[in-house]
């Protein structure tokens, strides 16, 4: 073989090598259908750390009528408060596909209340991306196919009570007391705490229904609530949002 035969053989082997190669083809994936269903189980089973465990730790989380959220720190806190709304989650995958180290699932969702009523149904789409050999969410967005409705009013309610150990495991060791506000008109509720006396306490209730609401703080059931949670009723005050 001459030196320039050789020159040349070599020459195209190595623009061979630098050849671009094709992009791999998307294919439907068993596995990240299998992961959706993992999130849904790890969601109703209160398993934060297992379902924050799916997400990348530089995770985006794109909430409806929210700012986006950057980080593994801001997707735990929101969920934590969908969480602790008690709204139960119902997850249909349409597609799960995969290319490469890149993949998505888009479907749908249903939230309903604990007594079986539809407060939101919409759509989704997750990118997924695989970490360390595992796939993880990168990016999560949904929102809701219903139309906008009437927002709800903010309350604010400051009281003391005679144990905080009691009233705070009641909010947040258990759904029970979260679950009965959402069955009277309340779509949410975080709570506080005073800095000087751990017995002064307070709730920022998302209020959707005020009527109900306030027939449930008249009610039995609701000086039952505030009796088993330590609150001291001549204590309250109450606040509402000024639009």
């Amino acid at each position: 073989m001459s030196r320039t035969s050789l020159i040349l053989g070599i020459s195209i082997a190595l623009l061979a090598g630098c050849a671009p190669q094709a992009p791999p083809t998307a294919q439907e994936s068993a596995e990240l259908a299998a992961l959706g269903e993992r999130w849904m189980e790890t969601f109703e089973a209160g398993d934060m750390d297992g379902l924050v465990g799916l997400y990348t730790e530089d995770a985006i989380f794109l909430p409806p009528n929210g700012e986006l959220i950057r980080g593994i720190d801001g997707v735990r806190e929101h969920l934590q408060a969908l969480k602790d709304t008690g709204l139960k989650g119902d997850l249909e995958t349409l597609e799960a596909m995969v290319a490469g180290d890149l993949g998505y699932r888009l479907g749908t969702f249903t939230l309903t209340t604990p007594d079986g009523e539809v407060a939101d149904r919409g759509k989704y789409i997750e990118i997924w991306r695989q970490v360390g050999g595992e796939w993880k969410i990168a990016s999560d967005i949904y929102n809701s196919d219903l139309a906008a409705g009437p927002a709800g009013t903010y309350l604010i309610g400051v009281h003391e009570v005679g144990d905080a150990d009691t009233w705070l495991a009641a909010w947040n060791q258990s759904t029970e007391r979260r679950e009965q506000f959402a069955r009277h008109g309340v779509a949410g509720v975080r709570t506080f705490q005073g800095p000087e006396s751990a017995n002064t306490t307070g709730l920022l209730i998302d209020v959707v229904d005020m009527d109900a609401f306030q027939a449930f703080l008249a009610s039995d059931e609701g000086v039952a609530a505030a009796a088993a949670d330590t609150v001291q009723m001549d204590t309250l005050t109450l606040v509402t949002e000024v639009r």
